[in-house]
C-alpha cells in the first residue's frame, strides 16, 4: 500500500527569517554543540529556535515522515536492513552522483547488506557487456567500454564514483532500463513492441488513470509543451514501462543467492513512491511492505529568499505529499534554458 502522507505536513509552518536560517543552516551542518548548565539558563532569556521548522537548505537532509532535520550517520541507521534503497538524482548534478556513491559505501558497511546496484543509466541489452566489463576493468573506465559517452548521459567521470563503491563492496551491478531498440516502437506500438520474454516478465497492466494523467502533463512540461497531445500518451506508456522494467530489475537481483535487496539509481521521477517504481515493486515482491522501501530524492535547494520554499512545497514538484521518505538538499548547477534550443522531431 502507498504510504501515508505525514501528519507533520497538516501542521507545520516555516518561518521566513533569512538571517536565522543562515546561522542555523551552518550549526546543522556542524553538529550541534553541547550546552553547559550556564548556556541552558541563558537559553531561557530567549526564544529557542526550531531548527526543523528552518528552511531546506545545501548540505541538510530531511526526515519527510519524521518531520525533522538529520545527520548523515543518523540517516544511515534509519536506512539500515531497508531492503531496496531507491537514490532519486538530477542527472547533470555531479553532486547527486558523490552523494549516490557515498550512501551506497556508507551503508553496506553499516548494515553488511547485500545489494546489488541497478542503474537506469544502463540498458537490459548490455547485461553481457556490463558483467564482462565489471570483473576485468577498473571503474574509471566501464562507461567508456559500455560505449557511455554516445548514449546521452552526463560524463561517466561523474558517475564512476558509484561504480567504484560498488565495487569496493563487492555488489552486483545491474542493468535496469529498457532496451533502446523498444523505445521507439513502443510510443507508437504500446506494450506489444516488447518482446514476449520482457513482457512476460513485466506483466504490465493498463497505466492506471491517474498515474496517466500525471504521467501526461508531466512530459508535457518536460518537453517544453513542444509535444504534440497526440504523443503523449506513447510517452506516458514508456515511462510507465521504464519504471517497471527498474523494478522487475531491483526485485530480480533481490531474489539472487547472497543478495539481500537492491540500490537503484535513477533520476528523482523514477522513484516516486505512489507513482512509479516502488508502484511496481509493490506488483512484484508480494511480502513487501512499507519499511522494505526508502525512497531519498537528492533536491538542489533554492537560492536564499525572505520566502523560502517549504519541505511540502519541495514535495508538490514531485506530485504528491507522500511520494519522498527522505530530502537530501545541495546545491544547484548553472544551467541554460532548455527550452532555447528544443526541437521536436518528426
Amino acid at each position: 500500500m502507498p504510504k501515508q502522507p505525514s501528519a507533520w505536513f497538516l501542521t507545520r509552518s516555516l518561518p521566513c527569517n533569512v538571517g536565522v536560517w543562515v546561522v542555523a543552516s551552518t550549526v546543522l551542518l556542524a553538529g550541534i554543540p553541547h550546552l553547559s548548565h550556564a548556556d541552558e539558563v541563558k537559553s531561557t532569556d530567549r526564544e529557542i529556535l526550531d531548527f526543523n521548522a528552518l528552511p531546506p537548505a545545501p548540505g541538510l537532509i530531511f526526515d519527510v515522515q519524521a518531520g525533522e532535520y538529520i545527520l548523515f550517520d543518523e540517516f544511515v541507521r534509519r536506512l539500515m536492513d531497508r531492503k531496496y534503497i531507491l537514490i532519486g538524482e538530477k542527472h547533470d548534478n555531479p553532486i547527486h552522483h558523490h552523494h549516490q556513491a557515498q550512501l551506497v559505501a556508507a551503508l553496506s558497511q553499516a548494515d553488511q547488506r547485500h545489494r546489488a546496484v541497478i542503474w537506469e543509466m544502463f540498458t537490459r541489452d548490455q547485461q553481457e557487456s556490463l558483467d564482462q566489463n565489471w570483473q576485468e576493468l577498473p571503474a574509471s573506465d566501464l562507461g567508456p567500454a559500455l560505449d557511455w559517452d554516445n548514449r546521452g548521459w552526463p560524463l561517466w567521470h561523474d558517475y564512476a564514483p558509484i561504480a567504484q563503491a560498488a565495487k569496493d563492496n563487492n555488489l552486483p551491478m545491474i542493468a535496469g532500463n529498457l532496451p533502446e531498440d523498444v523505445l521507439r516502437p513502443m510510443i507508437s506500438d504500446g506494450v506489444s513492441a516488447l518482446p514476449d520474454d520482457l513482457s512476460n516478465q513485466l506483466a504490465l497492466p493498463k497505466v492506471p488513470k491517474d498515474i496517466l494523467e500525471r504521467f501526461n502533463v508531466e512530459i508535457a512540461e518536460n518537453h517544453c509543451n513542444m509535444l504534440p497531445e497526440s504523443m503523449l500518451g506513447g510517452f506516458s506508456t514508456v515511462q510507465f514501462a521504464r519504471d517497471a522494467s527498474l523494478a522487475r530489475a531491483m526485485y530480480d537481483a533481490s531474489e539472487v543467492e547472497n543478495t539481500q535487496g537492491a540500490f537503484l539509481i535513477a533520476g528523482a521521477m523514477h522513484v516516486r513512491n505512489t507513482i512509479a517504481v516502488p508502484w511496481h515493486l509493490q506488483r512484484f515482491d508480494a511480502d513487501l511492505d512499507d519499511q522494505d522501501i526508502a525512497v531519498i530524492s537528492l533536491i538542489e535547494a533554492d537560492d536564499p529568499s525572505d520566502t523560502p520554499s517549504s519541505i511540502s512545497d519541495y514535495a508538490m514538484r514531485f506530485g504528491a505529499i507522500d511520494d519522498i521518505d527522505f530530502m537530501w538538499f545541495t546545491n544547484d548547477i548553472v544551467r541554460g534554458d532548455p527550452c532555447t534550443d528544443m526541437t521536436i522531431g518528426q
